[in-house]
């Protein structure tokens, strides 16, 4: 995906996000306002990256490797998908 396609569908996202939490809710809720705490529920679940922080930055963390497709652009992590 290139950037712009991504910036759309993450837009497109955090759209339908926005609808569907006023449809559970009851109130709208401005599509911006939801980033932080998607950013915050991601953060808090990234288990590999809560125990590296713990340690202060000092634990090694894990590398992984970005393979390349047949048409020499690059993939997202494993972890991504």
């Amino acid at each position: 995906m290139v950037f712009g396609e991504v910036q759309r569908a993450v837009k497109a996202g955090l759209e339908r996000h926005s609808q569907y939490c006023e449809h559970v809710h009851g109130e709208a809720v401005d599509p911006r306002m939801l980033i932080p705490e998607i950013l915050r529920v991601f953060l808090d679940a990234d288990r590999k990256f809560q125990s590296w922080s713990r340690s202060g930055g000092t634990q090694q963390p894990c590398r992984v490797s970005t393979p390349s497709s047949s048409n020499g652009s690059t993939k997202a992590p494993a972890w991504v998908e």
